[in-house]
């Protein structure tokens, strides 16, 4: 015999209660370009890579982005971030960047994808999964690195666990390259890393 167990309304809000809470920032912005390479500033990168990272985790997480007119350093700058924010309703906060280093020509290597967490992140199995996850996309896997970033760090400090992530080199056309032949598999890719 097979047993079904009949779902009602409060059940489903149980199950939607549940669901991972995190909390999307797209670094720089608000008058703060970032990193400028050629047709391409970071500003706009982390905006339009957020929205395809919501997207990606609709369903499976409850995803909130910060607001995207507002700039997250400045505010944290100005002491309002984690008003603005409201980290403790979160269970995670992923910060996404783009990264930059010199300049370079194409010579088909690429520079790759990191993830930083602060010094007082316990563990770090999720960002190895986001950059394992990116980096079998064709870019380098960097790896998890250990710095605390003001943004990050003030999340930590309220009792989240968050990460910066730099997707890729913004200046490095070979990084470039295979971000641009498919952003959406790149945000699945973090998706599935989470």
């Amino acid at each position: 015999a097979v047993w079904l167990k009949e779902v009602s309304p409060t059940d489903e809000k149980t199950e939607e209660s549940k669901k991972m809470k995190i909390l999307l920032i797209s670094g720089h912005g608000a008058g703060d370009p970032g990193v400028v390479s050629g047709a391409y500033r970071e500003a706009d990168e982390t905006r339009a890579m957020t929205n395809l990272l919501a997207q990606a985790l609709a369903g499976v997480c409850d995803v909130t982005i910060y607001p995207t007119d507002r700039n997250a350093y400045d505010d944290y700058k100005k002491g309002t971030l984690a008003a603005v924010a409201g980290f403790p309703a979160y269970d995670y906060v992923l910060e996404v960047h783009f990264n930059a280093f010199q300049a370079s020509d194409a010579d088909g290597k690429t520079k790759g994808v990191e993830c930083y967490v602060t010094t007082s992140e316990a563990g770090v199995g999720v960002e190895e999964a986001i950059c394992r996850e990116v980096s079998a996309l064709g870019l380098t896997n960097r790896g998890v690195k250990r710095k605390n970033w003001s943004v990050i760090q003030t999340a930590k400090t309220a009792g989240v666990s968050s990460a910066l992530l730099e997707v890729r080199f913004l200046d490095d056309p070979d990084d470039m390259a295979v971000y641009t032949k498919d952003k959406a598999a790149v945000a699945a890719a973090v998706a599935r890393g989470i």
